[in-house]
């Protein structure tokens, strides 16, 4: 077995059919890291023209720092926007990244995948520099350029929060992640919010131990230092952790709860027999069709009457959440389907766990990050101009 110094990038490719379909959801990051990269570089290669580093001073010069202007550069990634392109006083830059520039982006490209698979060395950094501009650069300086290919993930993770949320979701997902000591779980806690003009967004995750009451709160807690004060929130769909549940009360005990029924009707069926669980099951639905409050609450006691003799266990582990399940009437008939379960979190995993799946081999957790990472921002992305019809008609109406 390769010990993580020998990893390469390679391995990580052998059991994926094309590169192409794993990178397909993180081109808009990749590109935007190149971007980051490339402005690195430039910086690096102004200092070297003028001999003097950023910041510091020297009193025999022959040229100064003159801002930036811009540019743009058509890339395998497609348009790099806006490049910020470092500018002398007297004396125009010949940059030498400009000269040549396809072949080199196919080496930058690799070290941000490496970025993004098993995070960047100095060493790493230093050699694709090399071979980028014919010369070696100064230790700080490959520093700061890697640093800057991290920073994205951290903003993300750490970016102040807009109380704009009219619906929050929070659920526990697990991944199947291989890594070099075999196959393990790991748990992403994750939370997604829908605004009134039904605008979805992915507001954040953690990789946690576990769904603890710890792991929960700090996650919640979090939120809520960031800027998510609940001041809007209409409603918060959980998945039914009581660890979870715990968490929701400490931090947002005034904000109306709904307990996902995806989640607690599965622990309903897990107490019946399977020959007659199709037609238990199928009853049960019936509560959460109702038209109204009223009329699910009689669905319920109904329910509860016909089943509790022969599966008692299964009529209380309903029994004992159905007012957490009903909070969802509270709201018009069009939107409910919306918001009685923690669906949009379970989908959204789907593509992330498609993607995390054909990996041969993740080196650590921040690799899982950087990827969960990537995803979920071209998610967001395609979300902005795919709001909730429903949500944003209910908004108008009102």
């Amino acid at each position: 077995m390769k010990d993580l110094t020998q990893i390469k990038l390679s391995d990580l490719w052998k059991e994926v059919k094309t590169e192409e379909d794993f990178w397909g959801e993180l081109k808009p990051e990749t590109r935007q890291y190149l971007k980051m990269l490339i402005e690195g570089i430039l910086i690096e290669e102004q200092s070297k023209a003028l001999a003097v580093p950023r910041y510091k001073r020297k009193l025999a010069r022959l040229d100064y720092r003159n801002g930036f202007y811009k540019r743009d550069i058509e890339s395998s990634l497609g348009l790099i926007e806006n490049i910020k392109v470092p500018r002398n006083r007297i004396n125009s830059i010949q940059f030498s990244l400009f000269k040549k520039y396809k072949r080199k982006e196919v080496v930058l490209i690799d070290l941000i995948k490496d970025a993004f698979l098993s995070g960047l060395s100095t060493r790493k950094v230093g050699e694709v520099l090399e071979v980028v501009l014919g010369y070696k650069i100064s230790p700080q300086s490959v520093s700061n350029i890697a640093k800057s290919l991290d920073n994205a993930v951290l903003a993300f993770h750490t970016r102040a929060l807009e109380d704009k949320y009219k619906y929050l979701f929070l659920d526990g997902i697990t991944l199947k992640v291989k890594t070099l000591a075999g196959v393990t779980k790991k748990t992403v806690l994750v939370a997604c919010g829908i605004t009134e003009q039904g605008i979805k967004e992915i507001i954040s995750f953690r990789l946690a131990p576990s769904e603890s009451e710890d792991s929960w709160y700090g996650f919640v807690d979090n939120l809520y230092r960031r800027g998510l004060s609940g001041k809007n929130l209409g409603l918060i769909v959980f998945d039914g952790s009581a660890s979870l549940r715990k968490a929701i009360d400490i931090v947002y005990p005034y904000n109306p709860k709904q307990r996902c029924w995806v989640h607690k009707l599965r622990n309903v069926a897990a107490k019946l027999p399977k020959k007659d669980s199709k037609k238990v099951m199928d009853s049960a639905k019936k509560i959460y069709l109702a038209e109204t409050r009223k009329d699910a609450e009689t669905t319920f006691k109904n329910w509860v009457k016909d089943y509790k003799d022969k599966y008692p266990k299964a009529v209380e582990c309903l029994s004992k959440d159905i007012e957490d399940m009903l909070t969802f009437f509270y709201f018009d008939e069009d939107i409910r389907s919306k918001i009685r379960t923690t669906n949009l979190i379970e989908r959204s995993f789907r593509e992330i766990r498609r993607r995390v799946r054909p990996m041969a081999c993740f080196q650590n957790s921040a690799s899982v990050n950087r990827i969960i990472f990537g995803v979920i921002s071209g998610i967001n992305k395609s979300w902005k101009s795919k709001p909730i019809k429903e949500i944003k008609e209910f908004t108008q109406k009102n």
